[in-house]
């Protein structure tokens, strides 16, 4: 059976995935899904830089699906992003893969599939302290190394210094739900834009600038009055972390404003470059410099496939 065509777009934050993935998807009669694990929770909407404008007519899916707070696995956006791709596929499209989040991408191409099954400890015989969501949003990072390790988890190596992923894998092994492969029918070409670092930090300084510009800090501050979990939405990722650290400290004042800019400027900087060793060691990517080059890449995938050149 042929295999199905699609394209993943990734990259690093600030990179210009969405706006390449966009343009491709205008050229090669295409529709997008969001490989973003923030935006596919609603109101979400300033510090995901999610603006459902940019998209035009272009169709797009797996964004603002689920409310703030509400867990949403690997397999959940796995099996959703298989879904789109069948719909897609069906309409005589081309799916586009678009987004950051290096083990979503992962788990669709290298097909990630859950697996029940009796999780044991290093002793075998010892039975595992069960940690729910709260207690584990406020442990430490080191905490959370040293409950992994005390776990056999026999599923594909995650990224240890990120907490959210450690957790995850903890609940999953709490659940007894391990990750196993099974061969996908896909067949993929991976592109990511390879931009000079320095001209990189300058996009994610301007980013944050824009970010508070819009409103950031009112759109957390709404988050946390309506209701949603502190712990969770520290959770989320590093600038709403810090947010959320921000306007609940009332040691913290609006002077400090600058002070917490910076702070958010300088650790994206640091995780824009976790993400592009992550995604330099990660398959068989091609990196680009600019959109002629990626074009040309699609064309030459597509060659036989004549429905999508347009």
């Amino acid at each position: 059976m042929e295999k199905t065509k699609i394209i993943c777009v990734v990259g690093a934050t600030a990179s210009g995935k969405t706006a390449l993935a966009i343009e491709m998807a205008k050229k090669f009669n295409g529709e997008i899904i969001s490989a973003d694990s923030r935006q596919i929770y609603r109101r979400l909407d300033i510090g995901t830089n999610k603006d459902l404008s940019d998209y035009g007519q272009i169709k797009y899916h797996l964004i603002d699906i689920a409310p703030p707070g509400e867990k949403f696995t690997l397999f959940d956006w796995k099996d959703r992003a298989e879904k789109a791709i069948r719909e897609i596929t069906k309409r005589g499209k081309l799916p586009i893969i678009a987004g950051g989040t290096g083990l979503y991408v992962q788990s669709l191409i290298e097909g990630f599939c859950q697996q029940k099954s009796k999780i044991k400890n290093q002793n075998d015989n010892l039975k595992i302290k069960k940690y729910k969501r709260s207690d584990l949003d406020r442990k430490i990072l080191k905490e959370l190394q040293e409950i992994y390790n005390k776990i056999k988890i026999s599923e594909t190596k995650i990224d240890l210094n990120n907490p959210r992923r450690v957790i995850r894998a903890i609940e999953r092994a709490q659940e007894g739900s391990l990750a196993t492969r099974e061969t996908p029918n896909f067949e993929v070409l991976q592109i990511a834009i390879d931009l000079p670092r320095l001209y990189l930090y300058e996009k994610i300084d301007k980013n944050v600038e824009k970010w508070f510009e819009n409103g950031f800090l009112e759109e957390v501050r709404g988050l946390v009055e309506s209701g949603v979990d502190l712990n969770w939405l520290k959770s989320i990722g590093l600038n709403y972390r810090l947010v959320s650290e921000f306007i609940t400290n009332a040691e913290w004042s609006e002077n400090d404003l600058e002070k917490l800019k910076q702070n958010i400027k300088y650790k994206t900087h640091a995780l824009a470059r976790r993400q592009l060793t992550w995604f330099r060691r990660f398959g068989d990517i091609k990196w680009v410099k600019n959109r002629e080059e990626a074009k040309q890449l699609i064309e030459k995938f597509l060659k036989y496939h004549h429905s999508y050149l347009q």
